[in-house]
This record gives structure tokens, sequence and C-alpha cells, in this order.
């Protein structure tokens, strides 16, 4: 074997060990974007939650006031003086 062949094997170590390093970037990588993902999925759970006790409070709110309304309603202008 000559010296080119141990160049070869070198180059060879080298891109190995670059696509070693590689992997791990892209490891990490999709480790922060899994987590990334589940903290949006959680957020929007919390967004989903909040919006439902908005509809629900005004929904309340529209129920007493159209209670109050056709109390204010029924009772008839104020006696004459």
């Amino acid at each position: 074997m000559g010296e080119g062949c141990t160049i070869f094997r070198m180059d060879y170590e080298q891109a190995i060990k670059d696509l070693q390093d590689n992997l791990v970037v892209i490891a990490e990588i999709e480790r922060r974007r899994s987590r990334m993902l589940l903290e949006r999925s959680e957020h929007i759970g919390e967004l989903i939650e909040y919006r439902r006790r908005i509809d629900h409070n005004l929904a309340e709110i529209t129920d007493k006031l159209n209670g109050l309304i056709g109390y204010v309603d029924g009772l008839g202008p104020p006696p004459a003086p």
C-alpha cells in the first residue's frame, strides 16, 4: 500500500467524522424543534381554553343584558306627575 492509499484512508476517516458531527447537529436541531412544537401545542391549548371562557362570559353577559332590556321594556313609561 502506497502513500496514496494512506491519504485516501485519512480523507475517508475525516469524512466519517464530519458525518458523525453533522448527525449530532441534526439530532440537536430535531430535539429543539420537537420541544418548540410541544410548547406551541400547549400554548394553543391554553388559547383555546381562554377563548372558551371568553365565549362563555360573553354569553352570560348577553343573557343578562337581554333580561335587563326585557325588564326595563316591561316597566313602561314613568307615571306622569
